[in-house]
C-alpha cells in the first residue's frame, strides 16, 4: 500500500506528460497546416498582384510580361 501511494503521482506525471505531447503534436500539426494555408493565400494574391502590373512595372523589376503570365498560371499550391 504504501509503495503504491508512492508511485500513483509519479504514473499521473507520466500520463499527463503523454496527453501533454499528444496535445503538442496535435497543435503542431494544426500550426503547419495554417501556416501553409496562409502561404498559399499569399502566393495567390502575389500572382494575381503580378499579373495586374503593367508592362513598365515590370521592367523594373526584371520580368517580361511572358514571365508574368507564365507565374500567374500557376496553381496556388505550386512553389
Amino acid at each position: 500500500m504504501f509503495a503504491a501511494s508512492i508511485l500513483r503521482p509519479l504514473v499521473r506525471r507520466h500520463k499527463e506528460k503523454h496527453d501533454c505531447d499528444r496535445a503538442g503534436a496535435k497543435n503542431h500539426v494544426w500550426a503547419r497546416m495554417a501556416s501553409e494555408i496562409r502561404e498559399w493565400c499569399r502566393r495567390s494574391r502575389d500572382r494575381r498582384d503580378l499579373a495586374a502590373m503593367s508592362d513598365r512595372s515590370l521592367r523594373d523589376i526584371g520580368l517580361t510580361r511572358y514571365d508574368a503570365n507564365w507565374e500567374a498560371s500557376k496553381q496556388f499550391w505550386r512553389g
